[in-house]
C-alpha cells in the first residue's frame, strides 16, 4: 500500500469553523477521559488542549515535520496512518479525528481501527455543507474541484463525510450510542478572493483544460448564487 500524504495545512476553501472545533473540544472534556489519541494530530493543537487538562495524550502523524514540531513542544507523537493504528486494543479512553476524514485513504478502514483502540469512545469532526442551499453548493463543488487537483498532485485529499461514511463503518464495532449534529454558519465568502486562489491552485497542474472549464462553471453558480463556507459535522459514537 501507497504511504498516505497529508495535505499542507494552508488555507483551504473552506475555513474549519472556530466554533465547531470549540464544540468538538467541549464534546471531548464532557466524557473526561483519562487518555485521548488524536489520530492526524498536526502539530498537537488538540493534544495541548487536553494535556492541560491533566489528560495523557498521543498523537499519531504521518507528516515527519509537524510530528517534529509537536514534539519539540513536549507532545507525545508516534508516526503512523489511521488504517493500521500501532496500538493495542482498547488502549485509549477516547479516539479523536479532528479534521482528518477527508484526509484518510481508506476512511471505512480507519474507523474501524479508532473503534477497536478506543475504550470508550470515537469522536469526529469535519467539514459538512447543506446541499438543499445553492451558495452552499457552490462552496461544496469549489472544494471537491481542488481536492481533484490536490489528487492529481499525489495528495490524500476526498470529499467531506456525510453522517453515513462515519456511522456504517463504525456500526461493527458492537453496541454503540451514536449522536451527530450538522451545524451550518452560511459566512459568505469573496467570489473575487476564492477565484484568485483557484486560478493559482490550478496552475500546478496546467494545463488541465477540463478543470478550468469545471472551474469557470462553479464561479458562474457563485455569481448567481454567492458562496457561503462550510459548515461542521460533529459524531460521536460512544461504546455500551
Amino acid at each position: 500500500m501507497t504511504p498516505t500524504m497529508m495535505v499542507p495545512r494552508t488555507e483551504p476553501a473552506p475555513r474549519p469553523s472556530r466554533d465547531g472545533k470549540q464544540e468538538f473540544l467541549a464534546a471531548l472534556h464532557g466524557l473526561r477521559p483519562a487518555s485521548v489519541l488524536d489520530v492526524g494530530c498536526g502539530e498537537g493543537a488538540l493534544l495541548r488542549a487536553v494535556t492541560t487538562d491533566g489528560v495523557r495524550g498521543v498523537g499519531l502523524e504521518p507528516e515527519d515535520a509537524a510530528a517534529e514540531r509537536a514534539r519539540a513542544a513536549g507532545l507525545e507523537v508516534q508516526p503512523g496512518r489511521a488504517e493500521a493504528l500501532p496500538f493495542g486494543d482498547s488502549s485509549f479512553d477516547v479516539v479523536t479525528l479532528e479534521y482528518v476524514a477527508h484526509h484518510v485513504e481508506h476512511l471505512p478502514r480507519a474507523l474501524r481501527e479508532a473503534a477497536r483502540v478506543a475504550r470508550r469512545a470515537v469522536l469526529v469532526l469535519d467539514g459538512w455543507y447543506d446541499e438543499a442551499l445553492p451558495s452552499q453548493r457552490v462552496m461544496r463543488d469549489l472544494d471537491d474541484w481542488r481536492k481533484r487537483i490536490d489528487r492529481r498532485l499525489g495528495m490524500v485529499h476526498n470529499p467531506c463525510p456525510n453522517p453515513r461514511d462515519l456511522i456504517d463503518p463504525l456500526l461493527a464495532s458492537g453496541p454503540l450510542a451514536i449522536d451527530y449534529a450538522c451545524r451550518l454558519e452560511l459566512s459568505p465568502r469573496s467570489l473575487a478572493e476564492l477565484e484568485a486562489t483557484a486560478r493559482r491552485h490550478l496552475e500546478a497542474v496546467a494545463p488541465a483544460p477540463d478543470l478550468a472549464a469545471e472551474l469557470d462553471r462553479i464561479l458562474d453558480d457563485g455569481r448567481l448564487h454567492g458562496c457561503t463556507d462550510a459548515g461542521t459535522l460533529l459524531l460521536a459514537a460512544r461504546f455500551l
